[in-house]
């Protein structure tokens, strides 16, 4: 039986993307949830460059800069290619170290944390496209409401952050959201010399601040987990797709 909207606990999701990425592939991300996701679950674009044209009822758009202000202040304080991803030891751009670029995300993260009334909190890249109607009890399945956050962590690559889940009726879900963005605006992404990705280790970071509560590693979770991309090997691609790559233009 999935939930209805005066159900058992309540759905939301959110995603980000600029107008690059929109015209990549945020706009069919929009559609797909569109198309499959119940009518009674709201999706939380927040968007920077890409006003919003695809109206729905249950689509509710945020300007990212607007809506956490501090983190525009943050990004035109850095932007020196150091904090861009540029890797002097290696003499080029290394994507997984902008931490610039991957602020964005936890910035949206935080301010859906603080805002929203639901029970669980989906965060889903724009490079994810939806291709069934989603599992709802799975979905609340792996977010307990007893849990802080939900996520993938890999042995080696730490999380996978196209994917994470939140529980914004956590007691400490506000200390959540503040400690991921400490993590950026106190300069303290840029102090992790041998675990150097931004997008993959602020989260698994700051999680270590919260180990006295119960946080849902679908690593362990299920068994059998692709150790480098494990969501096309969960029960979450019977609903989902997470592009990355060439993917993404495929």
């Amino acid at each position: 039986m999935k939930y209805p909207l005066d159900g058992h606990r309540n759905v939301e999701v959110a995603t980000t993307y600029n107008q690059k990425y929109y015209d990549q592939i945020g706009r069919r991300m929009v559609e797909s949830f569109v198309k499959h996701w119940p009518k009674h679950i709201q999706l939380h674009v927040y968007w920077q460059e890409a006003e919003p044209e695809i109206i729905e009822d249950n689509i509710v758009y945020h300007e990212l800069y607007a809506v956490q202000p501090q983190l525009k202040r943050w990004v035109d304080e850095h932007t020196d290619r150091e904090y861009h991803g540029w890797r002097e030891d290696r003499g080029k751009f290394v994507w997984k170290n902008d931490g610039v670029k991957f602020s964005h995300k936890v910035f949206a993260q935080t301010h859906r944390i603080r805002n929203s009334t639901a029970d669980i909190l989906l965060y889903s890249d724009a490079d994810t496209l939806y291709h069934a109607e989603p599992d709802l009890e799975y979905l609340s399945e792996i977010c307990p409401a007893d849990s802080l956050c939900t996520f993938f962590d890999r042995p080696k690559f730490r999380d996978e952050t196209g994917f994470y889940m939140h529980n914004p009726q956590h007691p400490k879900a506000e200390q959540w959201a503040d400690r991921l963005e400490e993590i950026y605006l106190s300069g303290e992404v840029w102090t992790y010399e041998k675990d150097r990705a931004a997008d993959q280790y602020t989260m698994a970071f700051g999680r270590q601040s919260f180990l006295d509560c119960k946080q849902m590693d679908l690593m362990k979770y299920h068994e059998g987990m692709d150790l480098k991309d494990p969501v096309p090997t969960s029960p979450l691609s019977n609903f989902l797709q997470h592009l990355k790559g060439d993917k993404k233009t495929s």
